[in-house]
């Protein structure tokens, strides 16, 4: 384990989708907790949908292990929120790592 190594701050929140009095579905982004990480690599690109510029950023986070998270959490990271791809436990590190991408709001 490489305390050390998680020194950035990411908040985890967990996406609750409701139905309005109107039948539509809203999500809202309910806080689970804060925790350290380690970011490891970055990749982003451009690309071209619907006649629009976007540009998607992948980042892998690696949080320590007793971390609950589910596919459908978000990861907070620098007022930027991140769609969580993958999770992989690490069991030589005795971590997570997990995948991300940017979500383009």
């Amino acid at each position: 384990m490489m305390a050390g190594q998680y020194n950035e701050l990411v908040k985890i929140y967990d996406i609750h989708e409701t139905i309005n009095e109107y039948g539509e579905r809203e999500e809202e982004r309910v806080f689970q907790r804060s925790t350290r990480a380690h970011i490891d690599r970055a990749s982003g690109n451009r690309n071209v949908e619907n006649d629009e510029i976007v540009y998607n950023h992948n980042k892998t986070f690696h949080l320590h292990s007793y971390v609950k998270l589910e596919d459908t959490s978000l990861i907070c990271f620098n007022k930027k929120y991140y769609r969580i791809l993958s999770i992989e436990p690490r069991r030589e590190y005795n971590d997570i790592e997990v995948i991300t991408e940017e979500i383009n709001e």
